[in-house]
């Protein structure tokens, strides 16, 4: 995005409502689907992992009851506060402000996280020092390059201005990972639950002038007393009620042919795994 907000002002635009709420069931769904992917891409043998930007720690929380050493670090104090209350130890502040020690991580994500980063290469620059040679690193951004991106334009659910600060399609990840020091062994351009969400979504705000109204309310941001007290309370809970309608009937149609259409097209997600060059790895 350019210009960019003022980094002392980049705090404003995250929602403390929702980061102050328990979990909700999105939260927990997709941290039931990160935890899987984690254990496919290292193996189900215990390691030690960093989340980055863990939000209330539930990926973490699942690996830790597995036998796993967690780490994270989140920029919301609230977010912090829950994780720590669930026992998992989580750093509030930035990647490069924490006591990490080098090469201490097996494992690292940052799952929609890397595009919130005013600066990425230099985080990434961070993480190779904090992961052991060898080690992995999974990454999960948007896919600009995705026909859900095309199809929908400034609508897309997931441009997310101005919080996403940076979009990547596959030759950008592919270009600011390989020249931070990564080597990636496996890249994939789907993830059905936000695929479908983000098109259900994004079709909304295209036929509606409620921009984002139902993942507002989904994730706490708007309140039914808020529709409500607004002069045009009417139009409010009509949008909503369409809005609800449409993810109860759009959200499977459009998972079933983002499941169907995987092996043509690109997907409106990327999932990214790359791993530390070793010595070994390096040419000479």
């Amino acid at each position: 995005m350019d210009p960019q907000p003022p980094l002392e002002n980049l705090h404003r635009y995250y929602p403390v409502i929702h980061q102050m709420a328990p979990p909700a069931a999105y939260e927990r769904l997709d941290a039931r689907g990160r935890v899987r992917a984690v254990k496919r891409i290292a193996g189900h043998s215990p390691s030690r992992i960093l989340d980055i930007g863990c939000g209330k720690g539930l990926l973490l929380k699942a690996l830790s009851d597995c036998g796993w050493s967690v780490a994270g670090t989140e920029m919301s104090e609230s977010s912090c506060a829950y994780a720590n209350s669930i026992g998992v130890p989580v750093f509030a502040g930035a990647i490069g402000d924490a006591p990490f020690e080098h090469e201490s991580f097996d494992v690292i994500t940052l799952f929609h996280v890397l595009e919130h980063l005013p600066r990425p290469r230099e985080a990434l620059s961070i993480i190779l020092e904090l992961l052991r040679p060898g080690g992995i690193l999974i990454v999960e951004v948007p896919n600009i390059g995705s026909w859900y991106a095309r199809l929908f334009g400034n609508d897309w659910f997931h441009y997310d201005v101005p919080r996403h600060l940076y979009h990547f399609d596959t030759r950008t990840l592919t270009r600011i990972l390989r020249t931070s020091g990564f080597s990636i062994i496996e890249t994939s351009t789907r993830n059905l639950q936000y695929d479908a969400f983000g098109a259900v979504q994004s079709t909304l705000n295209r036929i509606l002038d409620k921009p984002n109204l139902l993942n507002d309310f989904n994730t706490g941001q708007v309140k039914l007393r808020d529709l409500w007290k607004n002069e045009d309370r009417l139009s409010n809970l009509g949008a909503l009620t369409l809005s609800q309608l449409t993810l109860s009937l759009g959200f499977p149609l459009f998972a079933a042919a983002g499941f169907i259409s995987s092996p043509l097209i690109q997907g409106g997600t990327l999932r990214f795994v790359a791993t530390k060059e070793t010595a070994l790895d390096q040419p000479r």
